[in-house]
């Protein structure tokens, strides 16, 4: 089967950390014997070489000089809130450059089937292809694409026309569904898909180079250790967080809190924290690359992500950080929204708490970090979980099978 996945985000370069699970994706199943051509738009940051990857990679220009071409990659919205207004400019661009590079793929090609990895754009670029060229077409929901297209009448226009074309519509969480049904897809269209991980992605590190990480973030021997990882926006929730740990301090003092990666609000955290006065005893190591990722999961005691539905209703679909941390076989700590009780089982494989509720938060942290067995019995569950049901293995098999339906539906 010839497959094309059209994104708007792929790592820029070896070990960015610019969806991964879209590389994870595309690379697995080629694994599994599907033919993929991935296109993407160009970006002045990627740099991709032929040997680091195995699948068909192409990227379109669609705005000169280069410098431009600024949309995907994390640059299209404010703190994940609302979009920059050079989208308007450059989307038709997109929208354009995007179809006629996709057109010539597949006239040179002839695909089986198109997986358009988000509903705008690409599963606009996606559908006029579709629909010219009667190839099926299975659109992958994320969670900011939902979002974005319930902004205005012209995005809801171009969704709702998208997934009329769609053959399929996967989605990494529940949530989605009654939107999707707003927007006339019914039931039979619909299937729902979790991201994937695999231990062996990130192995455990020596305990000297734990140790030399505890000394470059100043971790003091014994204290324990919170991790979060994400882009600093706000539906992340890192600012409960920030307020859960002086909760947290006064039955645990020996605590330190790790929040990795970078974005729009993170000088907002850190005035958060100043003014908690918990400034001292919290880590911004800012982004993380994708090899030092395991070693700041294996440092850590507890993972922790309390994600929010932010003020404009944008929330993450399924956080990929938790999978994460659960192939490393560390307890989670999360909000009960989304996709996370997908992935997440609570008091089995971690706590789920009530999202913004600052008091559940500290009580859940607190409950882990005073007991070791409870941990580590969360741990080793959540890592079992990982083995029977969510690696990228198992995960692609699904994938496999919503394109044959789709294949066979289009027929």
């Amino acid at each position: 089967m010839k497959i094309c996945l059209l994104t708007h985000a792929y790592p820029r370069f070896p070990n960015d950390t610019t969806a991964p699970f879209v590389e994870f994706t595309a690379e697995t199943l080629q694994k599994h014997g599907v033919d993929v051509t991935v296109l993407t738009p160009d970006t002045p940051k990627f740099a991709r070489l032929p040997a680091d990857h195995s699948v068909n990679l192409h990227t379109y220009q669609y705005f000169f000089p280069r410098r431009f071409q600024r949309l995907g990659y994390a640059n299209t919205l404010v703190n994940d809130c609302e979009l920059k207004r050079y989208v308007y400019l450059l989307a038709p661009f997109m929208f354009l450059f995007g179809m006629l590079h996709l057109f010539w793929l597949h006239r040179r090609s002839r695909f089986d089937l198109i997986h358009a990895f988000w509903l705008l754009p690409n599963g606009f670029i996606g559908a006029v292809i579709s629909k010219l060229c009667n190839v099926p077409l299975m659109v992958a929901l994320r969670g900011s694409d939902i979002f974005i297209s319930k902004q205005n009448f012209v995005f809801r226009g171009i969704a709702r026309w998208t997934l009329k074309q769609a053959t399929m519509v996967t989605s990494v969480t529940p949530a989605f569904f009654p939107d999707l049904e707003n927007f006339g897809v019914p039931e039979e269209k619909r299937r729902l898909i979790p991201n994937g991980s695999h231990p062996s992605l990130f192995p455990v590190p020596l305990s000297s180079d734990l140790s030399v990480l505890r000394q470059q973030l100043s971790i003091p021997e014994g204290d324990l250790i919170v991790f979060a990882l994400g882009r600093i926006v706000l539906k992340k929730g890192f600012d409960i967080l920030i307020r859960a740990l002086p909760l947290v301090q006064e039955k645990i003092s020996n605590v330190t809190l790790i929040i990795g990666g970078d974005g729009t609000d993170l000088e907002r955290l850190k005035t958060v924290a100043k003014t908690l006065g918990v400034s001292e005893d919290i880590r911004f190591p800012g982004t993380i690359s994708r090899t030092d990722v395991p070693t700041y999961f294996h440092l850590c005691d507890i993972c922790t992500l309390p994600a929010i539905f932010d003020p404009k209703g944008n929330v993450d679909g399924c956080p990929n950080v938790i999978l994460e941390a659960m192939a490393c076989g560390k307890p989670v700590v999360a909000s009960d929204i989304s996709g996370i009780p997908v992935v997440v089982k609570d008091n089995e494989t971690g706590i789920l708490v009530e999202e913004k509720n600052v008091t559940q938060l500290a009580a859940a942290l607190v409950a882990l970090l005073t007991d070791k067995p409870k941990r580590e019995q969360f741990g080793r569950a959540g890592q079992q979980r990982i083995l029977n049901e969510l690696t990228w293995d198992k995960v692609i098999e699904q994938i496999k099978d919503v394109y044959q339906r789709s294949v066979k539906n289009n027929a």
